[in-house]
């Protein structure tokens, strides 16, 4: 069963399409042909015995309320059935009779009174067939198992209901119908029935082949449209149309194909600004190593230290990276505990403003108090100074850096802002992005690696924390990030 259905999932949309509405045709045809042959005797009779059921019960209450026996005529002209009500007695009181072979005013006097007496016997109502290979019976039911309703034999049916009134007994009313033969009309119907079958098959097959195409060529422009996409074509335009959904898949798909192309755009520039990155530092290492071994004088404490700076240097670049791929890929969990989240901020604050103090920056610190959080202290610091770096590369010529922090519903939030110019609208959903560097001429850091800001969003994300960007009045730009206090 598994194996049929995994068939099935691999057949072509436009031949499941096409076995469906074929499908549905079939199954509407074979409704068909159960309800107007198989079942249509069945239906004809259910129906006349519904009718003459529903015509004795208008008749009840007509002589139960003494109403006008006229309408009894209208009731038994409109049920082509014939009537009799008698009394206790047997006694006729009032007769119709609408049909030329009626069974009921054939019926002698004992023939009634047998009927009365089988009705009352039988708990008020009773029902019998006659035809003419059939001698009436009063006692053969309709409901009876070893009976058979003869299709070809014109039959007729007795119904007989006792007439109560507040549990005091009036009489009896009998109704008399006529049961036609079917099997004509049967004939007839089946000679319809196979014509019917035989357009309605051949139109199926061809409404559903036409239904089928249209709605799988779509889709299959699309199939071969998403394969181009997918060998790094991302130029691909996607222009299926004909329905709601095709439409919308072919907006998604075209979106899609934008933002890869963008994705691969800054994947590229990402790779060539590490690799100048890494490259630089390289080239001095060896430099200054070949200095130091080919001319004499040069071995000495200065030189050493620059070797020393520049894998240093090169050291963070490639910790950064690694620390990027492993916090975004969740292999890096979040030793949260509790400690004092000002003092490790002004402790980052010093620590930088004394790196910085000769190159004339100043940072400015600002604090409504201790503010204590329960996180991953390394993890924040690390996004602290990545902010601090981002706004020292980016400050104005006055070199002046704001950092404010506060607390208030359950949250710590951390901003810290620049003099620069400030963050171009279209690019600030993308400043947090690993591939995105809005310095196109990759202006070296004075210090950190250039990739800061997305270590900041995979560490505050892991955090449930918020962040974001935007351009002050007069200060440039204000980069903030908030966590949860506990």
């Amino acid at each position: 069963m598994k194996n049929l259905k995994n068939k099935f999932d691999t057949i072509p949309i436009k031949w499941k399409v096409f076995i469906y509405l074929s499908t549905f045709c079939f199954s509407l045809l074979i409704l068909l042909w159960l309800l107007q042959v198989v079942f249509l005797d069945r239906i004809y009779i259910n129906t006349r015995i519904r009718q003459m059921t529903q015509a004795t019960d208008k008749i009840e209450n007509i002589i139960v309320t003494a109403q006008n026996n006229s309408r009894i005529d209208d009731i038994a002209g409109e049920t082509e059935a014939c009537v009799i009500a008698v009394s206790t007695n047997g006694r006729t009181v009032y007769s119709v009779e609408t049909l030329k072979d009626c069974v009921l005013h054939k019926l002698s006097y004992f023939d009634i009174v047998n009927i009365t007496v089988a009705t009352k016997e039988n708990g008020g109502q009773l029902q019998a067939i006659y035809s003419r290979t059939n001698p009436f019976h009063p006692d053969m039911l309709i409901t009876d198992p070893d009976y058979k309703w003869q299709k070809n034999v014109p039959q007729s049916m007795v119904y007989c209901k006792q007439i109560t009134d507040n549990g005091k007994q009036l009489g009896y009313i009998i109704l008399n119908i006529r049961l036609s033969p079917v099997t004509a009309t049967v004939t007839a119907i089946e000679s319809c029935l196979k014509f019917i079958t035989v357009v309605m098959l051949l139109f199926a097959i061809i409404v559903a082949n036409i239904i089928s195409r249209k709605v799988a060529q779509p889709i299959e422009q699309l199939s071969g449209q998403v394969g181009s996409l997918a060998t790094g074509d991302y130029e691909t335009v996607f222009d299926a149309s004909g329905y709601g959904e095709i439409n919308q898949l072919t907006r998604a798909l075209n979106h899609t194909a934008a933002e890869l192309g963008k994705v691969e755009t800054l994947r590229r520039e990402f790779i060539a600004n590490v690799s100048h990155d890494l490259r630089t530092p390289l080239t001095l290492i060896g430099g200054y190593a070949e200095l130091m071994r080919d001319i004499p004088g040069e071995n000495n404490a200065e030189n050493a230290q620059y070797i020393i700076d520049e894998t240093k240097r090169l050291s963070s670049l490639v910790t950064d990276l690694l620390d990027m791929s492993r916090i975004q890929s969740g292999a890096v969990p979040m030793e949260k505990h509790q400690y004092n989240l000002t003092e490790s901020f002004e402790k980052t604050v010093t620590n930088l403003q004394q790196l910085l103090k000769q190159d004339g920056y100043t940072i400015h610190f600002e604090t409504t108090g201790n503010v204590m959080v329960v996180a991953d202290q390394v993890r924040i610091s690390q996004c602290f100074y990545n902010i601090l770096i981002n706004a020292v590369n980016h400050t104005g010529e006055d070199k002046q850096i704001f950092v404010n922090l506060s607390s208030g519903e359950g949250k710590a939030k951390v901003s810290v802002t620049d003099t620069g110019s400030g963050v171009e609208e279209n690019e600030m959903q993308y400043v947090w992005q690993r591939y995105y560097k809005s310095d196109k001429n990759h202006k070296r850091s004075v210090t950190g690696t250039g990739i800061g800001l997305s270590i900041v969003q995979s560490v505050i994300r892991a955090h449930n924390g918020n962040y974001g960007v935007y351009n002050t009045k007069d200060k440039g730009a204000c980069f903030w990030f908030e966590i949860p206090i506990e």
